[in-house]
């Protein structure tokens, strides 16, 4: 469920508005308009309603059966939305924040949409002799929650289309398979129908394992072709996400992603995401972990002053609150070569000047291979982390997403509305870089930039031999 500020203001409308019901029902009845004498049978008694609004134009009458009826309807009406505010606020854990699901980073121009700008940019823009764009590891698929069983989807990320389904029978396994058929081509994930845990194709009902990518039956053929079958690509659900391996070899998946306890028994909760649609390359975002001396130019004002272009400028609102960082990142030993780790603090200051200690921030980050971040932070208020999960939709296009799960006492519009927003308008700070500079492969660099090449040299083992590469016919025509 999708909770806005519009409809948190529209809950209140209606809570008050059965709060008047409720009120306007126990204090607008009439006199007892029946007549009861001895000997006699009593007439019906009426209650006389007068709308507040137009008491002169307007008047009910309500047997007094009804009003008990009218009472009990406001009241219900009115526990509904208590109920619906108690999700909002408290309770519930399905609550998205979504700041920017669209493409970001790009300044206005008067007299052009918000797709005309970016495919002006994208057109313009300079890239570089950029890396592969698909480098090996594990990528976000979907949410767990996303893909019921016997359900199919169709997905394309990596330069591959790609078919997602859960079987049908008590595992519910998830499964990951090329889309199209090897019959004809239709897309198995369209339409594709789920029988335990294989799915056929809505073409012409050839079926599919999809743990082994064997046919398995051709309704109308007198013997099945043994001889034919689709690629299986390894899969995981861990952390409530589903994860697919990609990787240029061929080879099977040689790390894995940590499960957390904390999601798996519940203390931590789910309280929401932010998704951003990105025009650069995916080591871009990686590398900016390492590169802590942009923290200062792009982060230092404080979130309350925006994420555009205004928010380095030296305004009231810019110097309320002031933040300093402090950070070290690091590649990992043997045997966890494939983590990069970063330890990070955050401080506030009010005018730049006064250290508000119980708002430091303590983040504790692995990269784990390079689609996968996990950031643990401690707060005064909580623990939880959150999960960011980078995937190349294109070559140059990455849906960038940060969940959060925190402790279970912190509530949703918290961890919603401080924390994801907040990261989330950190994240389109450094989009508005991202979607506008170049990739330069060799780089004038500084004693203080020492980490950016480390993080490089980290970066390369996610390259292989056979790992698709970028070709440019000039600055301004892409192909791949």
């Amino acid at each position: 469920m999708a909770m806005s500020k519009g409809a948190l203001l529209f809950g209140l409308f209606h809570l008050l508005a059965a709060l008047s019901i409720a009120h306007l029902y126990r204090t607008s009845i009439g006199s007892f308009d029946g007549e009861c004498k001895a000997n006699t049978t009593c007439t019906s008694p009426t209650i006389k309603l007068i709308d507040l609004f137009s008491p002169s134009l307007l008047q009910l009458e309500l047997s007094s059966s009804l009003r008990w009826i009218a009472i009990a309807g406001a009241l219900v009406y009115t526990s509904w939305i208590l109920y619906k505010l108690y999700q909002a606020l408290v309770g519930t854990p399905d609550i998205v924040f979504k700041p920017a699901e669209r493409d970001i980073g790009y300044l206005q121009t008067p007299g052009k949409t918000k797709k005309e700008i970016a495919n002006m940019v994208r057109r313009k823009r300079v890239v570089g002799d950029i890396p592969p764009p698909y480098p090996n590891g594990w990528y976000e698929v979907m949410r767990s929650s996303e893909l019921s069983p016997g359900c199919s989807k169709a997905i394309s990320m990596n330069g591959l289309h790609l078919a997602v389904f859960r079987s049908s029978d008590d595992k519910k396994q998830v499964f990951v398979t090329d889309a199209y058929c090897p019959h004809l081509g239709a897309n198995l994930g369209v339409g594709g129908r789920v029988y335990g845990n294989c799915i056929e194709c809505p073409f012409h009902g050839w079926q599919f394992d999809g743990e082994t990518g064997q046919c398995t039956s051709v309704p109308y053929a007198a013997k099945v072709p043994n001889f034919v079958k689709i690629k299986v690509w390894p899969s995981k659900e861990v952390n409530g996400l589903i994860l697919v391996w990609y990787d240029a070899e061929g080879r099977d998946p040689y790390f894995m992603i940590p499960e957390l306890q904390e999601i798996k028994k519940g203390q931590w909760k789910y309280r929401g995401r932010s998704v951003h649609y990105i025009n650069c390359h995916l080591e871009d975002i990686s590398e900016n972990g390492a590169d802590v001396s942009h923290l200062k130019a792009i982060h230092e004002t404080g979130v309350q002053a925006g994420c555009h272009t205004e928010f380095r400028k030296s305004t009231w609102l810019g110097r309320i609150i002031t933040h300093e960082w402090e950070v070290n990142w690091e590649a990992c030993p043997p045997p966890r070569t494939h983590v990069g780790h970063m330890e990070l603090k955050l401080i506030n200051k009010l005018f730049g000047r006064w250290r508000i200690k119980p708002l430091d921030f303590h983040v504790s980050v692995d990269q784990v291979g390079p689609g996968v971040v996990l950031l643990y932070f401690k707060h005064f208020i909580g623990k939880g982390i959150f999960i960011q999960t980078t995937v190349p939709e294109e070559p140059l296009l990455q849906r960038f997403t940060h969940y959060i799960y925190c402790d279970w006492w912190i509530p949703t519009f918290i961890a919603t509305w401080f924390l994801l927003k907040g990261d989330a308008t950190q994240i389109e700070r450094d989009a508005l870089v991202w979607v506008n500079k170049r990739y330069v492969g060799t780089p004038s660099l500084v004693k203080e930039d020492h980490l950016i090449l480390a993080h490089r040299r980290w970066f390369q083992q996610f390259y292989t031999e056979n790992s698709v590469k970028m070709s440019f016919k000039n600055d301004s025509d892409l192909s791949w």
